[in-house]
């Protein structure tokens, strides 16, 4: 075989979200002269216009994230048309769906190389059980059909070994079956220290209020629901705190019913999706997550290369990247009370804020784009000579 590998990446849907901001930096930067790659994804989201613009984007018009029979079926087919048209040595997908359908459709084309990258599981505790069984049970599935899973966190490479979701690969003869390859990012936007001053003024922030922002689609996974509950108790001991959330999603009219109900709309900031969060998370005192369940919480990273103090919900995605009482303070994520509180310390004491803020007992390095970038080259090239000597 000569030339380029040709390198297919499948999603679900371009909404804007770490694993598709990595996906994208992935297909825009992995090497020219050795990678030809492309994006399958199905129909809407706010950054499909990137790859379209390089003719590297294809819509699969079938594909979604509800389970319906007919159009999967017909998600699948369009899948392998594609496949067998642009006859890639790897194809490599993200999210449930996309991942299910794409790796189905790889096997059914002979794609040579099929890669998975878990972004946390479909499945959560907090799921009916039938439909947590479900989705267990598709990603067993999905095993066999599987040469190698690139995992963002430690703890979901824990859990599916624990689960079992991982078996001994075609591939790689000497048992690499699996890698831990963060969800990468552009570190300098982040490092950099902006106008804090001209953030507050934009999103008409008063001067002296205290600003807890998170950066999260408006979905049942990140508990902003939830946030409400904990902010009406917070804004009751505390009027001069101020919620921001950057973001939108499903769950945005739920969201603005019960701010309005509870009487607290005037302490929020709601603007939607946000393309410089950099810029924004200046203006934030205390950075939150109240997410139920994470694979790698991206944001997080962001906000401590911004130095801001964090409260976040006690779940494995985010104790990767919070320290409880050093950088931050973690809690159960169905406690409203002691979510409240931990805010409220925060938002009181500045000097805490800034002790845990300056916390520098970290390295992220690792969540480097360029990292991410270069760790996948290595695994794509590893895999597919791997794959010639099968042959």
């Amino acid at each position: 075989m000569s030339g380029r590998i040709v390198v297919a990446h499948v999603i679900t849907k371009l909404e804007l979200g770490g694993a598709q901001l990595n996906t994208l930096h992935t297909v825009e930067h992995l090497d020219p002269l050795r990678f030809d790659a492309c994006l399958l994804c199905g129909p809407g989201g706010v950054l499909k216009s990137r790859l379209a613009e390089a003719d590297r984007l294809f819509i699969v018009p079938a594909l979604g994230r509800e389970i319906r029979p007919v159009r999967d079926i017909q998600a699948l087919l369009q899948l392998l048309r594609l496949f067998k048209r642009f006859r890639p040595q790897i194809v490599h997908t993200h999210s449930a769906k996309a991942g299910i359908l794409g790796r189905a459709a790889a096997r059914l084309a002979g794609v040579p190389v099929v890669v998975h990258t878990i972004h946390g599981f479909s499945f959560s505790p907090l799921q009916p059980f039938l439909q947590r069984r479900f989705y267990r049970l598709a990603e067993r599935a999905c095993r066999p059909l599987t040469d190698h899973f690139v995992f963002v966190s430690r703890s979901d490479m824990d859990q599916a070994r624990r689960l079992k979701l991982m078996i001994p690969p075609r591939i790689d003869s000497d048992g690499d079956s699996f890698s831990l390859i963060r969800s990468g990012f552009p570190l300098g936007k982040f490092l950099a220290r902006g106008d804090a001053a001209a953030a507050r003024a934009k999103y008409d922030l008063p001067p002296g209020c205290i600003v807890c922002g998170t950066i999260a689609p408006f979905k049942p996974q990140k508990g902003l629901l939830g946030l409400v509950e904990v902010a009406a108790r917070v804004i009751a001991r505390n009027p001069e705190v101020i919620f921001f959330i950057a973001g939108d999603g499903e769950q945005r009219p739920l969201l603005e019913a019960e701010l309005r109900r509870r009487g607290i709309a005037a302490n929020f900031r709601l603007p939607g999706f946000i393309r410089d969060v950099e810029n924004v998370m200046d203006a934030f005192d205390i950075g939150l997550s109240t997410a139920r369940w994470e694979g790698l919480p991206q944001s997080l990273v962001q906000l401590r290369l911004k130095k801001k103090a964090i409260v976040a919900s006690d779940i494995p995605g985010n104790r990767e990247v919070v320290r409880d009482r050093e950088n931050g303070l973690l809690v159960p994520w169905n406690d409203a009370e002691r979510f409240a509180a931990a805010i409220l310390e925060l938002a009181g004491n500045a000097g805490l804020r800034r002790r845990m803020g300056n916390f520098s007992a970290e390295d992220f390095s690792e969540w480097s784009a360029d990292v991410l970038v270069a760790r996948q080259e290595e695994l794509y090239q590893r895999l597919v000579v791997r794959s010639w000597t099968r042959n």
